[in-house]
Protein backbone atom coordinates (compact mmCIF):
# COMPACT_ATOMS: atom_id res chain seq x y z
CA UNK A 1 0.00 0.00 0.00
CA UNK A 2 1.60 3.72 -0.83
CA UNK A 3 0.97 6.34 1.39
CA UNK A 4 -1.76 8.37 0.28
CA UNK A 5 0.32 11.73 1.25
CA UNK A 6 2.70 10.56 -1.77
CA UNK A 7 -0.26 11.20 -3.95
CA UNK A 8 -2.27 14.21 -2.14
CA UNK A 9 -0.16 17.09 -3.99
CA UNK A 10 -0.89 18.78 -7.18
CA UNK A 11 -0.98 22.33 -7.87
CA UNK A 12 1.25 24.81 -9.81
CA UNK A 13 4.22 31.76 -16.00
CA UNK A 14 6.40 34.57 -15.23
CA UNK A 15 9.12 35.85 -17.00
CA UNK A 16 12.41 36.95 -16.82
CA UNK A 17 12.96 39.79 -19.07
CA UNK A 18 9.94 41.64 -19.46
CA UNK A 19 9.10 44.90 -21.13
CA UNK A 20 10.26 48.68 -19.57
CA UNK A 21 6.85 49.59 -18.67
CA UNK A 22 5.87 46.61 -16.46
CA UNK A 23 4.94 47.57 -13.25
CA UNK A 24 6.31 44.65 -10.26
CA UNK A 25 3.37 43.11 -8.57
CA UNK A 26 4.29 42.34 -4.94
CA UNK A 27 5.19 39.00 -3.55
CA UNK A 28 1.99 38.71 -1.92
CA UNK A 29 0.36 38.75 -5.25
CA UNK A 30 1.56 35.32 -6.38
CA UNK A 31 -0.69 32.31 -7.71
CA UNK A 32 -1.87 30.51 -11.01
CA UNK A 33 -1.01 27.54 -10.81
CA UNK A 34 0.10 25.73 -14.11
CA UNK A 35 -2.02 22.85 -13.18
CA UNK A 36 -4.74 24.02 -12.49
CA UNK A 37 -6.86 22.20 -14.75
CA UNK A 38 -4.78 19.63 -16.19
CA UNK A 39 -6.04 16.69 -13.76
CA UNK A 40 -9.83 18.03 -14.22
CA UNK A 41 -11.96 17.43 -17.74
CA UNK A 42 -11.40 13.78 -17.64
CA UNK A 43 -7.42 14.22 -18.19
CA UNK A 44 -6.67 10.57 -17.14
CA UNK A 45 -5.05 11.20 -13.71
CA UNK A 46 -7.57 12.85 -11.88
CA UNK A 47 -7.63 13.04 -8.36
CA UNK A 48 -9.92 14.69 -6.11
CA UNK A 49 -7.97 15.65 -2.90
CA UNK A 50 -5.53 17.56 -5.72
CA UNK A 51 -7.99 20.46 -6.55
CA UNK A 52 -7.87 21.80 -3.37
CA UNK A 53 -4.19 22.58 -3.34
CA UNK A 54 -3.98 23.42 -6.84
CA UNK A 55 -2.90 27.12 -6.76
CA UNK A 56 -1.42 27.19 -2.98
CA UNK A 57 2.24 27.18 -4.34
CA UNK A 58 2.70 29.31 -7.70
CA UNK A 59 4.04 28.25 -10.34
CA UNK A 60 3.02 31.13 -12.49
CA UNK A 61 3.76 34.27 -10.74
CA UNK A 62 2.60 37.94 -10.99
CA UNK A 63 5.09 38.97 -8.45
CA UNK A 64 8.66 40.79 -7.42
CA UNK A 65 9.86 38.77 -10.28
CA UNK A 66 8.59 41.61 -12.85
CA UNK A 67 5.72 39.35 -13.69
CA UNK A 68 2.09 40.99 -14.64
CA UNK A 69 -1.26 39.75 -14.45
CA UNK A 70 -1.94 40.81 -17.99
CA UNK A 71 1.01 40.81 -20.42
CA UNK A 72 -0.63 41.40 -23.79
CA UNK A 73 -2.39 44.98 -25.12
CA UNK A 74 -5.48 44.11 -23.00
CA UNK A 75 -4.17 45.71 -20.10
CA UNK A 76 -4.69 48.98 -21.54
CA UNK A 77 -7.43 51.12 -20.92
CA UNK A 78 -10.03 49.71 -18.15
CA UNK A 79 -12.16 46.69 -18.90
CA UNK A 80 -15.92 46.35 -18.26
CA UNK A 81 -15.80 42.64 -18.27
CA UNK A 82 -12.96 40.16 -17.58
CA UNK A 83 -13.75 36.60 -17.84
CA UNK A 84 -10.66 34.02 -16.46
CA UNK A 85 -11.03 30.33 -17.98
CA UNK A 86 -9.96 27.68 -15.45
CA UNK A 87 -9.56 30.03 -12.65
CA UNK A 88 -8.68 27.45 -10.48
CA UNK A 89 -8.45 28.92 -6.79
CA UNK A 90 -9.59 32.25 -8.19
CA UNK A 91 -6.42 33.98 -7.37
CA UNK A 92 -5.81 35.78 -10.90
CA UNK A 93 -9.37 36.80 -10.38
CA UNK A 94 -9.17 38.36 -7.34
CA UNK A 95 -5.90 40.44 -8.25
CA UNK A 96 -7.30 41.39 -11.32
CA UNK A 97 -10.66 42.99 -9.12
CA UNK A 98 -8.19 44.53 -6.96
CA UNK A 99 -6.42 46.00 -10.17
CA UNK A 100 -9.81 46.97 -11.46
CA UNK A 101 -12.70 47.67 -9.07
CA UNK A 102 -14.89 48.67 -11.09
CA UNK A 103 -14.77 45.77 -13.47
CA UNK A 104 -16.91 42.32 -13.63
CA UNK A 105 -14.57 39.81 -12.81
CA UNK A 106 -16.29 36.10 -13.56
CA UNK A 107 -14.02 33.03 -13.08
CA UNK A 108 -14.89 29.71 -14.56
CA UNK A 109 -14.00 26.36 -13.19
CA UNK A 110 -15.46 22.84 -12.74
CA UNK A 111 -14.39 22.98 -9.25
CA UNK A 112 -15.98 24.93 -6.35
CA UNK A 113 -12.61 26.02 -4.87
CA UNK A 114 -12.92 29.42 -4.81
CA UNK A 115 -12.10 31.32 -1.63
CA UNK A 116 -15.60 32.41 0.23
CA UNK A 117 -14.67 35.55 0.46
CA UNK A 118 -13.75 37.60 -2.42
CA UNK A 119 -13.75 41.35 -3.81
CA UNK A 120 -17.85 42.60 -4.59
CA UNK A 121 -17.09 42.34 -7.97
CA UNK A 122 -15.63 39.24 -8.55
CA UNK A 123 -17.88 36.07 -9.54
CA UNK A 124 -17.08 32.36 -9.45
CA UNK A 125 -19.71 29.89 -12.28
CA UNK A 126 -19.21 26.63 -11.57
CA UNK A 127 -18.98 25.21 -15.18
CA UNK A 128 -17.12 23.32 -18.07
CA UNK A 129 -15.55 25.99 -20.34
CA UNK A 130 -16.16 22.59 -22.89
CA UNK A 131 -19.65 22.88 -23.20
CA UNK A 132 -21.53 25.94 -24.50
CA UNK A 133 -21.54 29.23 -22.40
CA UNK A 134 -24.24 31.08 -20.86
CA UNK A 135 -22.67 34.36 -21.66
CA UNK A 136 -24.25 36.79 -24.29
CA UNK A 137 -22.05 37.82 -27.24
CA UNK A 138 -19.88 40.82 -27.70
CA UNK A 139 -19.80 41.18 -23.65
CA UNK A 140 -16.26 40.73 -22.38
CA UNK A 141 -13.75 42.92 -23.22
CA UNK A 142 -10.82 40.53 -22.39
CA UNK A 143 -10.56 36.67 -21.60
CA UNK A 144 -7.98 34.60 -20.58
CA UNK A 145 -6.84 31.10 -20.51
CA UNK A 146 -4.01 29.93 -18.71
CA UNK A 147 -2.39 26.70 -18.72
CA UNK A 148 -5.52 24.84 -20.23
CA UNK A 149 -3.38 22.24 -21.93
CA UNK A 150 -4.28 18.87 -21.55
CA UNK A 151 -8.35 20.11 -20.39
CA UNK A 152 -9.71 21.76 -23.99
CA UNK A 153 -11.42 18.95 -26.17
CA UNK A 154 -11.72 21.14 -29.05
CA UNK A 155 -9.27 24.43 -29.11
CA UNK A 156 -11.33 25.48 -32.86
CA UNK A 157 -14.43 25.14 -30.53
CA UNK A 158 -13.25 26.99 -27.70
CA UNK A 159 -11.66 29.54 -29.51
CA UNK A 160 -14.60 30.59 -31.54
CA UNK A 161 -16.98 30.71 -28.05
CA UNK A 162 -13.94 33.07 -27.14
CA UNK A 163 -14.92 35.21 -30.34
CA UNK A 164 -18.58 35.13 -29.76
CA UNK A 165 -18.24 36.31 -26.05
CA UNK A 166 -15.68 39.34 -26.57
CA UNK A 167 -16.40 42.30 -27.50
CA UNK A 168 -15.70 43.83 -31.35
CA UNK A 169 -11.72 44.45 -29.95
CA UNK A 170 -11.95 42.80 -27.03
CA UNK A 171 -8.53 40.84 -26.33
CA UNK A 172 -7.57 36.97 -25.75
CA UNK A 173 -4.94 35.72 -23.98
CA UNK A 174 -3.87 32.34 -23.57
CA UNK A 175 -0.09 31.29 -21.09
CA UNK A 176 0.83 27.98 -21.45
CA UNK A 177 4.15 26.08 -20.83
CA UNK A 178 5.48 23.32 -22.19
CA UNK A 179 6.21 20.70 -19.67
CA UNK A 180 9.62 19.84 -20.94
CA UNK A 181 12.94 19.85 -19.43
CA UNK A 182 15.42 22.29 -21.42
CA UNK A 183 18.97 23.42 -20.60
CA UNK A 184 21.68 25.58 -22.43
CA UNK A 185 24.68 24.41 -20.64
CA UNK A 186 24.93 20.59 -20.80
CA UNK A 187 24.26 19.93 -17.01
CA UNK A 188 21.23 18.34 -17.68
CA UNK A 189 22.40 14.59 -18.73
CA UNK A 190 20.12 13.23 -21.93
CA UNK A 191 19.89 10.15 -19.63
CA UNK A 192 18.27 12.26 -16.98
CA UNK A 193 15.10 10.47 -14.89
CA UNK A 194 13.57 13.95 -15.78
CA UNK A 195 14.29 13.07 -19.36
CA UNK A 196 13.00 9.84 -19.21
CA UNK A 197 10.15 10.79 -16.76
CA UNK A 198 8.54 13.47 -19.66
CA UNK A 199 9.19 11.07 -22.34
CA UNK A 200 7.01 8.41 -20.66
CA UNK A 201 4.64 10.42 -19.61
CA UNK A 202 4.02 12.11 -22.95
CA UNK A 203 3.32 8.02 -24.56
CA UNK A 204 0.92 7.72 -21.62
CA UNK A 205 -1.22 11.00 -22.71
CA UNK A 206 -0.99 9.76 -26.30
CA UNK A 207 -2.26 6.24 -25.15
CA UNK A 208 -5.10 8.12 -23.07
CA UNK A 209 -6.11 10.42 -26.14
CA UNK A 210 -4.74 13.52 -24.71
CA UNK A 211 -1.86 15.76 -25.08
CA UNK A 212 0.24 18.65 -22.90
CA UNK A 213 1.57 19.62 -26.51
CA UNK A 214 -0.38 22.87 -27.00
CA UNK A 215 2.27 25.80 -26.32
CA UNK A 216 3.74 27.17 -28.62
CA UNK A 217 0.60 25.98 -31.36
CA UNK A 218 -2.42 28.72 -29.64
CA UNK A 219 -0.96 31.69 -32.34
CA UNK A 220 -1.76 29.44 -35.39
CA UNK A 221 -5.37 28.05 -33.78
CA UNK A 222 -5.98 32.18 -32.85
CA UNK A 223 -4.72 33.09 -36.98
CA UNK A 224 -7.22 30.04 -38.51
CA UNK A 225 -9.90 30.72 -36.01
CA UNK A 226 -10.08 34.67 -37.19
CA UNK A 227 -8.57 37.09 -34.53
CA UNK A 228 -6.30 39.97 -35.47
CA UNK A 229 -2.98 40.97 -34.19
CA UNK A 230 -2.20 37.63 -33.36
CA UNK A 231 1.34 38.02 -31.10
CA UNK A 232 3.60 35.29 -29.73
CA UNK A 233 6.41 35.53 -26.94
CA UNK A 234 8.24 32.93 -25.57
CA UNK A 235 9.99 32.71 -22.32
CA UNK A 236 12.40 30.56 -19.87
CA UNK A 237 11.22 29.51 -16.34
CA UNK A 238 13.80 28.53 -14.53
CA UNK A 239 13.61 24.70 -12.48
CA UNK A 240 15.03 25.67 -8.97
CA UNK A 241 17.04 28.37 -7.27
CA UNK A 242 20.11 27.91 -9.40
CA UNK A 243 20.29 31.49 -11.05
CA UNK A 244 22.28 33.93 -9.04
CA UNK A 245 19.92 36.73 -9.81
CA UNK A 246 17.26 37.09 -7.08
CA UNK A 247 14.31 37.70 -8.53
CA UNK A 248 14.83 34.62 -11.17
CA UNK A 249 16.04 32.75 -7.83
CA UNK A 250 12.66 33.45 -5.93
CA UNK A 251 10.94 32.12 -9.52
CA UNK A 252 13.27 29.08 -9.91
CA UNK A 253 12.21 28.40 -6.13
CA UNK A 254 9.05 28.74 -6.83
CA UNK A 255 8.93 26.68 -9.91
CA UNK A 256 10.40 23.56 -8.31
CA UNK A 257 8.17 23.91 -5.07
CA UNK A 258 5.34 23.34 -7.71
CA UNK A 259 7.00 20.37 -9.44
CA UNK A 260 8.31 18.84 -6.36
CA UNK A 261 4.38 18.63 -4.94
CA UNK A 262 2.38 18.53 -8.46
CA UNK A 263 4.59 15.24 -10.17
CA UNK A 264 3.30 12.71 -8.19
CA UNK A 265 -0.34 13.53 -9.21
CA UNK A 266 0.73 13.98 -12.46
CA UNK A 267 2.09 10.57 -12.84
CA UNK A 268 -0.35 8.38 -10.77
CA UNK A 269 -2.83 7.79 -13.11
CA UNK A 270 -1.04 7.85 -16.34
CA UNK A 271 1.85 5.87 -15.69
CA UNK A 272 0.10 2.98 -13.93
CA UNK A 273 -2.68 2.94 -16.30
CA UNK A 274 -1.44 3.62 -19.35
CA UNK A 275 1.95 2.54 -19.20
CA UNK A 276 2.03 0.24 -16.97
CA UNK A 277 4.43 1.02 -14.18
CA UNK A 278 3.86 -0.81 -11.18
CA UNK A 279 3.32 1.52 -7.93
CA UNK A 280 7.08 0.51 -6.75
CA UNK A 281 8.15 1.40 -10.24
CA UNK A 282 7.04 4.83 -10.15
CA UNK A 283 8.07 5.59 -6.66
CA UNK A 284 11.72 4.75 -7.40
CA UNK A 285 11.27 6.95 -10.48
CA UNK A 286 9.67 9.63 -8.90
CA UNK A 287 12.28 9.56 -5.96
CA UNK A 288 15.04 9.96 -8.75
CA UNK A 289 13.34 12.72 -10.67
CA UNK A 290 12.64 14.75 -7.36
CA UNK A 291 16.64 14.62 -6.61
CA UNK A 292 17.70 16.29 -10.25
CA UNK A 293 14.69 18.62 -9.93
CA UNK A 294 16.32 19.66 -6.66
CA UNK A 295 20.09 19.48 -7.89
CA UNK A 296 21.28 22.96 -8.37
CA UNK A 297 24.42 22.06 -10.52
CA UNK A 298 21.29 21.08 -12.88
CA UNK A 299 20.28 24.17 -14.62
CA UNK A 300 17.04 23.18 -16.44
CA UNK A 301 14.53 25.63 -17.30
CA UNK A 302 10.47 25.30 -19.03
CA UNK A 303 9.24 27.42 -22.00
CA UNK A 304 6.85 29.50 -21.73
CA UNK A 305 4.32 30.61 -24.94
CA UNK A 306 2.49 33.70 -24.17
CA UNK A 307 0.02 34.48 -26.99
CA UNK A 308 -2.17 37.53 -27.72
CA UNK A 309 -5.10 38.03 -30.24
CA UNK A 310 -7.82 40.84 -30.63
CA UNK A 311 -11.11 40.38 -32.15
CA UNK A 312 -11.85 41.78 -35.15
CA UNK A 313 -13.85 45.34 -35.07
CA UNK A 314 -15.97 44.29 -37.99
CA UNK A 315 -17.62 40.61 -38.46
CA UNK A 316 -15.24 38.38 -38.27
CA UNK A 317 -14.73 35.27 -40.90
CA UNK A 318 -13.58 32.02 -39.23
CA UNK A 319 -11.47 30.80 -41.45
CA UNK A 320 -10.37 26.81 -41.99
CA UNK A 321 -7.82 25.04 -39.98
CA UNK A 322 -4.98 23.46 -41.86
CA UNK A 323 -5.62 20.68 -40.02
CA UNK A 324 -9.02 20.17 -40.65
CA UNK A 325 -12.50 21.38 -39.39
CA UNK A 326 -11.53 20.67 -35.83
CA UNK A 327 -7.83 22.12 -34.44
CA UNK A 328 -6.64 19.42 -32.19
CA UNK A 329 -3.26 19.39 -30.40
CA UNK A 330 -0.57 18.58 -32.51
CA UNK A 331 2.64 15.98 -31.76
CA UNK A 332 5.32 17.43 -29.63
CA UNK A 333 6.78 19.93 -31.74
CA UNK A 334 9.22 22.37 -29.43
CA UNK A 335 9.47 25.00 -32.64
CA UNK A 336 6.14 25.36 -33.67
CA UNK A 337 4.99 28.87 -34.76
CA UNK A 338 6.80 32.22 -35.01
CA UNK A 339 8.28 33.09 -31.65
CA UNK A 340 10.17 35.60 -30.01
CA UNK A 341 13.64 34.87 -28.58
CA UNK A 342 13.51 33.61 -25.26
CA UNK A 343 14.48 35.73 -22.29
CA UNK A 344 17.85 35.13 -20.54
CA UNK A 345 17.90 33.54 -17.08
CA UNK A 346 21.07 34.75 -16.22
CA UNK A 347 24.06 36.97 -18.28
CA UNK A 348 26.32 33.99 -17.85
CA UNK A 349 26.01 30.61 -16.51
CA UNK A 350 28.63 31.11 -14.29
CA UNK A 351 26.35 33.02 -11.99
CA UNK A 352 24.46 30.17 -10.18
CA UNK A 353 25.21 29.31 -6.66
CA UNK A 354 27.08 26.17 -6.51
CA UNK A 355 24.80 25.46 -3.20
CA UNK A 356 23.23 22.14 -2.21
CA UNK A 357 20.66 23.33 0.85
CA UNK A 358 18.33 21.30 0.34
CA UNK A 359 14.93 23.30 -1.39
CA UNK A 360 12.52 24.51 1.19
CA UNK A 361 8.67 23.77 -0.73
CA UNK A 362 6.57 25.23 2.21
CA UNK A 363 3.43 26.58 0.64
CA UNK A 364 2.64 30.00 0.42
CA UNK A 365 -1.02 30.91 1.91
CA UNK A 366 -3.21 32.43 -0.05
CA UNK A 367 -3.65 36.60 -0.02
CA UNK A 368 -6.32 37.32 2.67
CA UNK A 369 -9.72 37.86 1.44
CA UNK A 370 -10.65 41.53 1.70
CA UNK A 371 -14.10 41.68 1.20
CA UNK A 372 -17.73 39.98 1.35
CA UNK A 373 -18.12 37.13 -1.05
CA UNK A 374 -20.40 38.01 -3.57
CA UNK A 375 -19.56 35.17 -6.07
CA UNK A 376 -22.16 32.71 -7.11
CA UNK A 377 -21.72 29.55 -8.15
CA UNK A 378 -23.14 27.95 -11.20
CA UNK A 379 -24.06 29.12 -14.36
CA UNK A 380 -24.47 32.63 -14.65
CA UNK A 381 -26.64 34.46 -16.62
CA UNK A 382 -26.69 38.63 -17.78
Amino acid sequence: MVPASRFELLPQITDTKMDEDITPITVTQVQDPIGRQMMRYDLPGTAEGATATRGTIPFGLHTEVKWRLILGPGRNGMPEAVLDLGTGNGIWCIDMAHAFPQSEIIGNDLSPIQPTYVPPNVQFEIDDFNDEWVHPANHFDFIHGRALYGSVTSWDQLLRKVLHALKPGGWWESVETMVEFQCDDGSLPEDSAVKYWVGIMRIACERAGTSFDVAGRVKEWCEAAGFEEVTQRVYKLPIGPWPKDKSEKTLGSYNLANMLSACDGFSLHLLTKFYGMSVPELNDLMDRVKAEMKNKKIHSYFRMWVCYARKPEAPYESRPSSRGSTIRPPAYDLSGGETTDCASITEEYDEYEEDDTDVETSQRASPPAKSIYHGRRGHRGH
